[in-house]
């Protein structure tokens, strides 16, 4: 007779566009069948263009939707969504509550201590120690990690790097923190990986154009009005230079506004969130990003996949993803003559930049792709509900 398989559900505040949204979805299709059952819980997508339910449920994932449980603290909202979550675990009776983000991992978690879950994990996707908010939010946010860490059976950290973070700040303990990277299907990448003139031409740029790409959510912590003006000095040596910002949020028209200020319209093109990543990358030069903070860097390993060189902020767990002079160029985060010295040495030499890509390249297949990810985490559920003599 064949064992019953293990009900997970996972829990995360929007299922659209965006490194952790996709990387569930990757994994939860290719977990054994035979041995998990997976669903999602999440809210609804504010913006149906980068909506990602349908693509999850389009791969046989049962996806639940909580129209109270967004991203944004809202109090009344939040309550709600905590009595939902509580009656609807207590209800289906899952082996594994796995919340993911900030904001779904602690109201997931506090849901599933209330419901009596048996297992509890938590993927935070990166911290929120720097950048994002003034140190009394942050303070108060930290407070509530240590909380929910008292009964949280496992944190899933993107890097060593962060795990040390989260031991300074007194959240979980050293046997509770592990570390997974994320990955990718690195195939995906290869069947696409020939440089895309088509994609060239999409954009209204030539062959000869050297272009440079950087791609996250339009939000100060991303780093880009320190970008912008590394290409105010890139553009004196390299006027065929041109930049793709792809990625919407908050700053779009202040950072628009900035662009037509600075006369930077023909070498910076605000592209907004895509779908299309993969191909957009094939078509570039060099991948940039300039991030104040960075969990992991999802994005990296998808431009060293694409064999293209990187030049990174040297902050969070981005050393643990570029090697500094062998697959990318690591700078300090808002350190704009050195953003833009490193693109004008790539652009300088360009069998540098070459062998940059190929190591990154062999780096991610390596280390960072998604077959690797899924297995690690197989290895976890298995583990921990052999500890809890669930059957």
């Amino acid at each position: 007779m064949n064992p019953r398989k293990i009900k997970i559900l996972n829990i995360i505040t929007r299922l659209e566009l965006g490194g952790p949204p996709i990387l569930v979805i990757d994994i939860l299709q290719r977990l054994n069948k035979k041995r998990f059952e997976s669903s999602i819980v999440t809210g609804i997508t504010i913006d149906s263009r980068y909506d990602m339910i349908g693509f999850a449920r389009d791969k046989d994932i049962r996806v639940f939707i909580m129209p109270s449980l967004v991203r944004n603290v809202h109090p009344l909202k939040d309550v709600i969504s905590l009595i939902k979550l509580a009656l609807f675990l207590k209800k289906e009776k899952y082996d594994i509550i796995h919340c993911h983000t900030s904001k779904g991992g602690f109201i997931g978690r506090l849901a599933a201590k209330l419901a009596g879950a048996r297992i509890i994990i938590y993927s935070p996707h990166g911290d929120i120690f720097e950048g994002y908010f003034c140190k009394l939010v942050t303070n108060f946010f930290v407070l509530l990690e240590k909380f929910a860490a008292r009964f949280t059976d496992k944190i899933i950290n993107l890097s060593e790097i962060e795990i040390e973070r989260f031991l300074k700040h007194g959240i979980g303990t050293k046997q509770q923190l592990k570390h997974i990277y994320n990955g990718i299907d690195i195939k995906y990448y290869e069947r696409t990986m020939a440089s895309n003139l088509k994609k060239r031409d999409e954009f209204g740029l030539s062959k000869d154009d050297f272009i440079c790409a950087t791609v996250g959510r339009l939000v100060p912590v991303k780093g880009h009005t320190y970008l912008i003006k590394a290409i105010q000095k890139v553009i004196k040596v390299i006027p065929k230079a041109r930049f793709l910002f792809i990625g919407d949020g908050e700053l779009k028209s202040e950072l628009s506004e900035e662009i037509k200020s600075l006369g930077l319209q023909e070498n910076i093109f605000l592209l907004g969130a895509r779908r299309d990543i993969a191909t957009t990358l094939s078509c570039i030069n060099i991948f940039l990003l300039p991030s104040i903070n960075e969990g992991f860097g999802m994005v990296l390993i998808e431009a060293m996949a694409a064999k293209k060189p990187v030049i990174a902020t040297n902050v969070g767990g981005i050393p643990e993803v570029v090697i500094d002079g062998k697959t990318g160029i690591l700078i300090p985060p808002k350190d704009t003559e050195g953003f833009s010295s490193a693109i004008i040495k790539l652009y300088n030499n360009p069998e540098l930049s070459k062998r940059m890509g190929l190591a990154g390249y062999r780096r991610t297949k390596n280390i960072f792709n998604i077959e690797t990810t899924v297995h690690e985490l197989e290895d976890l559920y298995s583990e921990l509900i052999k500890e809890k003599n669930i059957t």
